[in-house]
């Protein structure tokens, strides 16, 4: 083989075709295929029986090549449907228990906004409620007091 790396083609193709040419030239493939040629003239019954026992001995050889492919192609296929129903009930579950959260966190928002709501609107009315009864009743004081109510006309004595 030459060494020279400046007659190495770049393209695979044209590299791929100095290959089989050099090995053409190497083996001299012509050479032996015009003896074989020749040979098979000659020798028409022994070209027959070296075609038919090369026949006889690639029959097995192809049933085992159909097999083999036949299998791969088998397990390919029930590989694609087992994956293929592992993947969907993988699917289903993601997309029912991804509903299943969403709906719980909605519903869980829902509550604490509700809660505060409620909240907020109950501690407006305690406010609104504090100030009318600071309004309404005379010495009314929230804390330690103890609002003095009016009976009959009088007021009554805190004791």
């Amino acid at each position: 083989m030459d060494s020279n790396p400046e007659n190495i083609p770049l393209d695979p193709w044209q590299r791929l075709t100095a290959v089989v040419q050099r090995l053409d030239q190497h083996i001299q493939v012509h050479q032996k295929l015009d003896v074989a040629k020749k040979y098979a003239l000659e020798h028409p019954l022994v070209t027959l029986y070296i075609v038919a026992a090369v026949a006889m001995c690639s029959v097995p050889v192809m049933f085992f090549a159909c097999f083999v492919i036949g299998s791969i192609l088998f397990s390919i296929i029930g590989f694609l449907f087992v994956e293929g129903t592992l993947l969907t009930i993988g699917c289903v579950l993601l997309g029912v228990f991804l509903c299943l959260s969403g709906f719980l966190a909605f519903s869980l928002s829902s509550l604490v906004v509700l809660v505060w709501f409620s909240m907020t609107v109950s501690y407006s009315l305690l406010q609104s409620l504090r100030a009318k009864l600071q309004e309404t009743v005379p010495g009314y004081m929230y804390g330690n007091q103890r609002p003095v109510v009016l009976t009959s006309g009088h007021k009554s004595s805190e004791e």
